[in-house]
């Protein structure tokens, strides 16, 4: 129950992000992470693609945290005192998290 609720959430974050202007890089973002989970759970999928994944995230958190993606999205959107780009990187911290916790099962 605990692990569809988690991932119902990234689905909720995959939605949040329809009408963001780096739309192209966070719904498949998220929903890769559902969908490897989901797999790697069900053992349809093997620990060299969540490591990948792994590794994949790790460059999109790199990639946000550090500001190189502001080019995409440079709106001043401000909330709980991070612009977007901060906010997107922490998205991909609790996506590597959840991926890293789940493979450990």
């Amino acid at each position: 129950m605990f692990f569809w609720a988690v991932n119902s959430i990234f689905i909720l974050f995959a939605v949040f992000n329809i009408d963001d202007p780096d739309w192209f890089i966070w719904i498949p973002t998220y929903l890769l992470v559902v969908a490897i989970t989901a797999a790697y759970r069900k053992k349809k999928v093997s620990k060299k693609i969540v490591n990948i994944l792994l590794l994949y995230l790790l460059s999109v958190f790199v990639i946000s945290f550090f500001g190189f993606i502001e080019f995409l999205d440079n709106s001043s959107d401000i909330m709980l005192s991070m612009k977007e780009p901060k906010r997107e990187a922490v998205g991909a911290l609790i996506a590597m998290a959840w991926v890293f916790w789940t493979s450990r099962q």
